[in-house]
């Protein structure tokens, strides 16, 4: 590991850094939480806004893990996430870790780090933090929504059946005069001539 990361590293922590405190999971009943997380510390951006984009799926999450050796133990026990830092006009990609025991983090949540952040691992590089979370879309909302959707498609389904319904069985257009094949058109009940 390069030293000149590790001391910038230990420049970003600052003189606020703490002994390892452990937050539990904390939600105050509006979607908002608290928590503790893990992050590199490239990834430490710290009263800076951040969006969850997505968790990784469990074969990304357990090779990211491999990379920091027996730091995690029990990798079924943790989850990983991509999140974008609201960092200049497109943003700083990241990863952060999560105990499921730890904090309540979910694709879509927006959230902040705290200022105070303890070494986990200062050789890996690895910060213990804790976060703030906001929920994002609620999930309920999301499922009407897609109900909704389903309705308005079987509404459009149901009206097609409808139209269907209405045309001959021969295929041909209703019309009150028809073609007689010499080019003559001709009424139902005789010829137009």
């Amino acid at each position: 590991m390069k030293k000149g990361a590790l001391a910038t590293t230990a420049l970003a922590v600052g003189a606020g850094a703490t002994s390892g405190s452990v937050a539990a999971q904390e939600d105050n009943g509006n979607g908002n939480g608290e928590g503790e997380v893990v992050v590199s510390g490239h990834d430490y951006y710290p009263d800076v806004d951040f969006d969850v984009i997505a968790e990784f799926e469990s074969g990304t999450r357990d090779d990211l893990l491999e990379n920091f050796d027996d730091e995690f133990e029990t990798p079924g026990d943790w989850d990983a996430y991509a999140v974008n830092f609201d960092i200049g006009t497109g943003g700083s990609l990241g990863y952060i870790f999560v105990d499921e025991d730890d904090a309540d983090v979910s694709a879509g949540d927006s959230g902040t780090m705290t200022g105070t952040a303890s070494f986990r691992n200062a050789e890996l590089n690895l910060l213990e933090v804790d976060i703030s979370t906001e929920a994002g879309a609620d999930d309920e909302e999301d499922d009407e929504e897609d109900d909704e959707e389903m309705d308005d498609e079987e509404e459009d389904d149901e009206a097609m059946d409808d139209e269907e319904d209405t045309e001959p069985e021969n295929g041909a257009p209703e019309d009150d005069a028809a073609e007689n094949g010499n080019g003559e058109e001709e009424e139902e009940n005789g010829i137009l001539g």
